[in-house]
């Protein structure tokens, strides 16, 4: 039988769950606009998009009817849904505003990395499937550039192991709180910038079109739901860099044992949203003044790489003068 203090940790951990995932899955949209708006008012356009207007596209294709090849109606129908899970599954992972939440164990870089991984592969089959000439090559395409995400993954992975005793993030948190991150303060930098520039496409022009011709054959709810997986896939980047950079930001919000329940989690929520807004903006900058342009796509991979490798470089050297 399960003591009290243990039943109201377990009920707060649920909670808290909870509520992370509603506020991820309601700002995921907003948060893209937002992105593109950033990147549009960088570039210098005169007519800047509306930040909500994604939520409205969203809307508008979930209420249109839905259509699917004969060839691959049976992937077509599963595929978006497999990737909407794997994302889901991954922000869950991901601390967000609060620790404590279920799942702090499986917080692995590499954990998170294989979910978002599967659902990327499982967009890239929902365009393979109807065997169609344009969304087909247009995959292809997005799984090379996709591939260069491996090494970077791995090298991350590395650089974590060194950095923390059991290389979770949740574990990254905790030990933000109550020890000195001076030294790995700028690896843990370079590593969120390589897993920004290798796993977020979104504000730059390329990869948006290209994500857009992969998905043309879906329509209906299929074309929401992989158009709202696309977007988690790259909010969950952001959020995984904005916990390297800063896991000071990140609290675990006493709301059981407080008379005010509200104020522990507004607290942590504007903190993050503050956060996100940040990220936002570095993601904006990268892609416009960074790897935009003709020099995108060999850009984008060589500069994972070396962000990656000098994260690494800079974690063995601060160690070997200290």
């Amino acid at each position: 039988m399960m003591t009290s203090p243990v039943l109201a940790a377990r009920m707060q951990a649920l909670l808290l769950a909870g509520c992370h995932m509603a506020l991820v899955m309601v700002t995921v949209p907003v948060w893209i606009g937002l992105l593109r708006w950033m990147a549009a008012m960088m570039e210098g356009e005169r007519r800047l998009p509306d930040p909500t207007a994604h939520w409205r596209t969203l809307l508008h294709a979930w209420r249109q009817v839905g259509v699917r090849s004969a060839a691959g109606a049976q992937v077509t129908a599963v595929a978006p849904w497999l990737a909407l899970a794997a994302g889901m599954m991954a922000a869950l992972l991901v601390p967000s505003f609060a620790t404590g939440m279920p799942g702090g164990d499986l917080s692995d870089v590499l954990v998170i990395g294989g979910l978002l991984e599967m659902a990327f592969l499982a967009l890239v089959v929902a365009a393979l499937a109807p065997g169609l000439a344009r969304p087909g090559h247009t995959g292809l395409r997005v799984v090379a550039g996709g591939i260069m995400i491996q090494p970077v993954m791995l090298l991350a992975c590395g650089v974590l192991g060194m950095c923390l005793p059991d290389g979770t993030l949740a574990g990254l948190v905790r030990q933000a709180h109550v020890a000195d991150m001076n030294l790995v303060r700028a690896p843990l930098a370079l590593l969120a910038g390589a897993l920004v520039v290798a796993g977020v496409g979104e504000g730059d022009g390329t990869t948006s079109r290209l994500s857009a011709a992969m998905l043309e054959d879906l329509a209906g709810p299929d074309r929401a739901v992989a158009q709202y997986a696309r977007d988690l896939l790259a909010v969950v980047w952001m959020m995984l860099a904005r916990d390297l950079i800063w896991p000071e930001g990140i609290v675990e919000p006493d709301i059981l044992s407080r008379s005010w329940v509200l104020v522990p989690m507004l607290v942590a929520v504007a903190l993050w949203v503050a956060h996100m807004l940040l990220a936002c903006g570095c993601v904006a900058a990268i892609r416009v003044f960074v790897v935009s342009g003709q020099r995108h796509a060999g850009w984008r991979a060589g500069l994972a790489l070396l962000c990656a490798v000098m994260a690494g470089v800079l974690l063995f050297a601060g160690r070997g003068i200290s």
